[in-house]
Parts: structure tokens; C-alpha cells; sequence
């Protein structure tokens, strides 16, 4: 079969020809159809340790259909459209059993860096991860769905805890989880307003739903969402950037009672500049803020966040597709920010 394999940390990833995966009795053999191509992936690939053994095939926003099952497999079966759950967790010990897969005390790593990813014509998942599709969506939005979606579903539902009436301000809203952040805090009934770089990309907000647009690079963020809001402020922040200035802008910004939601991460190995920011604890207990982080997603939120686009409550914004052969390209315009919404693979 034809994959892109990265052979070392650093090194562009190639088109190969590779031999077919070989499933476990509990693993399942699926042919992709699609996969998305996000930043947590490019970073991943640059992050010493996070791919723990090379040759390696990156790539976890993937949906295909189910060709072949393991000897103990239950819950699938050939023929089935599925998509995956992006972490390998044990399911057994506390944190899984109670919902929280995404902290599972016997972490196994992550589909494209632990074991073998989508950026391929196969792949051999354990059934655990799997997540079906529903008729009506199709493989490329089911696939960014697995996470450039369904991570705004956790972020604003379960984080931000976004309702009604409420001001939700975006850092971010023009790449390929902010605008999908800006569609999901406006189906939760909330005010969004976008913050971006660049025209395009603020445009892009807008067309996705955004109610008020701020320009960063004008700086003055802060001052902006209080002119917008009548001096109220947030009631909830998404930072989906992760330097300090973005975060301390974000809490900048928030009303009395805000939540703050860190999402991106710019690691300092990857851009230099350390992302550490501070807190003033008495300002920020007279005001009552929270900061919580988002840890990705479970297996349910995946099948909600699929359910919101079969009812076309959200549309993903997939801007750009790519053979399988484009993998490499993508990646570089990812990491020079050259891209808006989602970027995603179609395999031949």
C-alpha cells in the first residue's frame, strides 16, 4: 500500500510503498478514505518522544470503511464507515471508567505517533477507538470531525460551559479549530467574537458565524472585546494560539466570573518564545476567573459532534484538499500559518 512515512524527527515525510497492516484479534483493518491534516499532528511530529519509534506514518483525523476484523472484535463490522478516537487508552482503570478517557493512567500514546496513522491507504486501529459514521456525512468531514470539531464541542460544552446570552471570544477563529470553535459557540446560543491575523482569515470567521471581528495585529485586544461589550467583558475565552501574549490578552478580557479555555500550545522547541504567563492571584480571585486546559475529547463527544453535522447544525471548513501524496505540503503551510479552516487528504 502507498503511505507518507517519516523516517526521523526533522526529515520531510516521503511516498512509499509499504507493506499492508497486520491486525490483532482486537483491531480492526480499515481502508481510509479521508484524513485532515491540523497542527496538533505537525506538532506532534516535531516534539522529541511523541513519536516513539520510526519508520512512522503520521495522521490521526481519519475515516474509512471497516475491510477485515480481529479474531475478538464485537462492536464492528465489515463494511462499517468509521472514524477514530485519537488517543490509545487502556479502558480499565479509573479515569476511562468514568468517562475521562483522554486521562487514562495507562496511556498508550497516540494514533499517528504510537502506532501507525492515517496519512496512508490502510490502517489497523484497535476496536476501541473506532467511531462510527452516520449516514449523511461524509468521510472527509467525518474525519476532521474526530477532532477539529469535536475539540470545540468539549471546549465550549464541558469548559467554557457556553450558554445562551453568553460573549464568547475566539483567539484563533480563523484556523482549522477556531472557525469550527466560532460555528459551535454560536450554536450554544453565545455571542462570538473572532480574533485573528490577516483578512482572510477574519473573513473566514465571519462567513462561520462570527458576530464581531478584532484584527491582532492592531494589539489592543482587551480594550476591544470591553468597547464591544459595553465594558462587561467575556464571559468566556478560547485561546486556540497558546502564546503568552494571546493568554494574558485572553484574561484580559474577562468579564467578572470569566473562564478561560487553553486549547493551542506554542511549545518553545518548536518557536522559541517561552508561552509562560502569569497570574495576579488577588485580581484574579476578586474577580472570580477560572483557567481550565482542554485535554482533547471522548468517544461520545465524537458521536455528538458527528450527529451536529448530520443535522447541519455545523458545517466543517474544510478549505483545501490534498492527494495523499500532497502530505509534506500541507504540513509546510500549516507551520508557516499560510492556511485557513481545515486542511484535508483524499486518498485516490
Amino acid at each position: 500500500m502507498k503511505a507518507m512515512v517519516l523516517h526521523r524527527m526533522g526529515e520531510p515525510m516521503r511516498l512509499e510503498e509499504v507493506p499492508m497492516p497486520r491486525i490483532g484479534p482486537n483491531e480492526v483493518l480499515v481502508r481510509v478514505r479521508a484524513c485532515g491534516v491540523g497542527l496538533t499532528v505537525v506538532k506532534a511530529i516535531q516534539t522529541p518522544g511523541r513519536v516513539t519509534s520510526y519508520p512512522r506514518i503520521p495522521g490521526h483525523e481519519l475515516a474509512g470503511d471497516v475491510v477485515e476484523l480481529g479474531s475478538e472484535v464485537r462492536t464492528v463490522k465489515v463494511g462499517d464507515r468509521v472514524t477514530s478516537h485519537y488517543y490509545l487508552t487502556c479502558g480499565q482503570c479509573r479515569q476511562c471508567r468514568s468517562g475521562r478517557e483522554t486521562l487514562c493512567e495507562r496511556p498508550g500514546g497516540h494514533v499517528g505517533a504510537a502506532i501507525d496513522g492515517g496519512y496512508a491507504e490502510f490502517i489497523a486501529l484497535p476496536e476501541r477507538n473506532i467511531v462510527p459514521i452516520p449516514d449523511g456525512v461524509s468521510y472527509v468531514d467525518a474525519g476532521v470531525a474526530s477532532d477539529a470539531i469535536a475539540t470545540p464541542y468539549h471546549a465550549c460544552h464541558k469548559e467554557a460551559r457556553v450558554g445562551p446570552g453568553d460573549t464568547l471570544l475566539v483567539i484563533g477563529a480563523g484556523g482549522g479549530v477556531g472557525v469550527h470553535m466560532v460555528q459551535m459557540g454560536r450554536v450554544c446560543g453565545a455571542r462570538v467574537i473572532a480574533v485573528d491575523i490577516g483578512e482572510d482569515k477574519l473573513d473566514l470567521a465571519a462567513a462561520n458565524g462570527a458576530d464581531d471581528l478584532i484584527d491582532a495585529r492592531k494589539g489592543g485586544i482587551a480594550a476591544q472585546v470591553h468597547s464591544i461589550t459595553g465594558g462587561r467583558g467575556a464571559d468566556a475565552a478560547i485561546d486556540m494560539v497558546g502564546a503568552r501574549d494571546t493568554l494574558e490578552a485572553a484574561l484580559a478580557s474577562l468579564g467578572t466570573g470569566g473562564r478561560l479555555v487553553m486549547i493551542g500550545s506554542r511549545p518553545k522547541h518548536i518557536y522559541g518564545d517561552d508561552p509562560t504567563f502569569s497570574i495576579n492571584p488577588e485580581a484574579f480571585s476578586k474577580r472570580a476567573l477560572e483557567v481550565h486546559s482542554s485535554r482533547y475529547v471522548t468517544s461520545a463527544e465524537i458521536e455528538k459532534t458527528l450527529e451536529l453535522i448530520r443535522l447541519g447544525r455545523i458545517k466543517p471548513a474544510v478549505t483545501r484538499t490534498f492527494p495523499l501524496s500532497g502530505a509534506q505540503e500541507a504540513h509546510e503551510l500549516i507551520r508557516n500559518n499560510a492556511t485557513t479552516g481545515r486542511l484535508a487528504l483524499l486518498m485516490d
